[in-house]
């Protein structure tokens, strides 16, 4: 029985999906801090939802990226790579493989500027008892 091939343009509109939700929560993000500075407690709460429900969508398209491969072996291990792998490894080979790349590399930047602004959030309204206070960040 042959094995299937991994389809990679399914791949590329997964990781593209994940990061139009992840561009959302960074824009939830930016309206829950700006609800936080005014002390609006409807408003927070509100936006803490819809961010939640966001993230939910989030761990939904990698759920469905992971069932790609099925049980084929050599389709979990090229999802594995193109998924998993470092970014500094290699922009890919095929014009795929190039764009997959670049989707994952926006999608860690705004990761990264959500995370930013997640712990000036928690320090903020915490102080020394913030959860990123205690990882000694």
């Amino acid at each position: 029985m042959a094995q299937a091939e991994l389809d990679r343009t399914k791949v590329m509109v997964l990781l593209q999906r994940r990061y139009n939700v992840i561009r959302e929560v960074g824009r939830l993000s930016r309206e829950l801090s700006d609800a936080l500075s005014r002390n609006d407690e409807v408003s927070t709460s509100m936006v803490l939802q819809m961010r939640a429900e966001e993230m939910a969508k989030a761990d939904e398209c990698i759920h469905e990226l992971w069932q790609l491969a099925g049980s084929d072996g050599k389709a979990q291990r090229e999802l594995r790579l193109l998924v998993m792998s470092e970014l500094k490894e290699g922009a890919g080979e095929s014009p795929e493989e190039k764009k997959i790349y670049e989707i994952r590399r926006k999608t860690q930047d705004m990761i990264d500027e959500i995370r930013e602004l997640d712990q000036r959030m928690s320090r903020k309204l915490a102080g020394e008892r913030s959860y990123y206070e205690e990882q000694g960040r």
